[in-house]
């Protein structure tokens, strides 16, 4: 294995970036020992990569390791998921003096991260519609512990041309709903055919990669601005329908009732060009407990 060690900035909070990484069960996060490992996948060959985070203040460092014939493929793939270089203070900045501010305080330095690879956040995405976040983790850990690859303390989903194969009915009976079932084959069926080529959308503008997913039965809006924010990395999505991101606002402007799509979106226009870290904010806000809160009601 091969160790390489990156000063990244002060200002990302990697405390919390585990903690959100780590509401994901397939995902190897150890938050104490501020530990998490990767699944790097490739034409026939699965490894895993190790990060271990530190500190020796004022300066943040990672130490990772890796396979000495992958160095670049991983480090490659560590900037994309981390995101170390993602502006936050310019995003806290831009909301001062604005609804959100509280949160940029409390949650200052929260990075924007994304999944580990990008067929796997698109199926989990799919999985994950309107769903409670309970049961659709429970259903994208059945799914890939049921076809995906276990190495190493790592989980990998499966390759495309796996589920291409599976019948609807083998997900019905770990209680994907018929509709779910399809839709997961119908698009790993496209993506192992060719018909749609996802690593090509990184090249693609938020509206082009919208156009491209929604032509697939199964995904709609909702579906491609979470894939643009986990799956891409963009910065100015703002999911205006998603039950997270409209309870937080709730919560956080004392509302009677959850805003309205519409509202959201007409509030938007003045977080743009940080969408992407107000929705992030808002789903912290809806997950961390305020001080001295009673969360046994949601155990």
């Amino acid at each position: 294995m091969q160790q390489i060690t990156w000063q990244i900035p002060s200002v990302y909070d990697v405390q919390l970036m585990l903690k959100r990484m780590a509401l994901d069960p397939l995902y190897n996060v150890d938050i104490d020992q501020r530990q998490v490992k990767l699944p790097l996948s490739g034409e026939g060959q699965l490894d895993t990569v190790t990060l271990m985070f530190a500190e020796h203040p004022p300066e943040r460092y990672v130490y990772i390791e890796a396979p000495e014939k992958r160095e670049q493929e991983a480090l490659d793939k560590i900037e994309h998921v981390f995101r170390f270089r993602q502006p936050l203070e310019e995003a806290a900045g831009h909301f001062q003096k604005t609804e959100l501010e509280p949160l940029f305080h409390r949650f200052y330095g929260a990075p924007l991260t994304c999944d580990f690879d990008l067929y796997g956040c698109l199926i989990k995405t799919i999985i994950h519609q309107q769903l409670n976040m309970a049961f659709a983790y429970t259903l994208s850990t059945r799914f890939v512990q049921t076809y995906g690859t276990y190495k190493d303390g790592v989980w990998f989903y499966p390759a495309p041309a796996t589920v291409a194969s599976i019948h609807p009915d083998e997900l019905r009976n770990l209680q994907f709903s018929q509709r779910k079932a399809e839709y997961v084959v119908d698009i790993s069926k496209s993506i192992a055919e060719g018909r749609l080529d996802i690593d090509a959308l990184q090249q693609k503008t938020d509206e082009e990669v919208t156009r491209e997913l929604t032509k697939h039965r199964g995904v709609g809006p909702w579906t491609a601005e979470c894939f643009l924010l986990f799956g891409l990395g963009r910065e100015n999505l703002m999911p205006a329908a998603d039950i997270g991101v409209q309870n937080g606002l709730k919560k956080l402007l004392g509302l009677e009732a959850k805003p309205s799509k519409a509202d959201i979106t007409e509030w938007s226009g003045r977080w743009s060009p940080y969408n992407s870290y107000a929705s992030i904010y808002l789903w912290l806000h809806i997950e961390t407990p305020d001080k001295g809160e009673d969360t046994r009601a949601e155990k």
